[in-house]
């Protein structure tokens, strides 16, 4: 507990970013649950916020920023070879974090995300719940990585 309260003394700024980016994925994942779309408002109020913080972090953030949006880019070109299997508003979404979060933190939520997108596509068609071929809504998993990778932020 003391590491959360220090954590929390040094970083008052940064954690109030991280519950704001937080609200915003929450939201985008129940509406990508709903209706398996993001809303372009909110991606486009999201890369003004990223962009502003890149910015204005200071230090070697600009760089770390620029290697997590050429990763967020990479996966833009996936969506368009793929023909939207990993849609656009996914991709443009993981530009959106890259450059909020820097290309380091960015690999740990997409780690987290992927493993937990893993597990839950086996466990559905373990039950039968999906026909193989069938998508999954990624907003969900992107928040889940996330937490996770605030979760290990706090913890170190």
């Amino acid at each position: 507990m003391l590491q959360v309260s220090h954590y929390a003394a040094e970083n008052g700024l940064l954690i109030i970013g991280r519950i704001v980016c937080m609200g915003m994925l929450v939201g985008l994942s129940a509406t990508d649950l709903k209706s398996r779309r993001i809303s372009g408002t909110m991606l486009m109020i999201g890369s003004i916020l990223a962009a502003v913080y890149a910015v204005f972090a200071g230090g070697g953030h600009i760089r770390l920023a620029m290697g997590g949006l050429l990763t967020g880019l990479i996966f833009v070109l996936v969506s368009k070879v793929t023909r939207e299997q990993l849609g656009y508003g996914d991709s443009w979404l993981l530009c959106i974090l890259g450059t909020y979060l820097g290309i380091w933190k960015l690999l740990e939520l997409m780690f987290a995300a992927w493993i937990a997108v893993a597990l839950a596509a086996a466990a559905v068609l373990a039950l039968h719940k999906y026909q193989r071929g069938a998508a999954l809504p990624m907003v969900p998993f992107i928040t889940a990585g996330y937490a996770v990778m605030w979760a290990g932020e706090l913890l170190s």
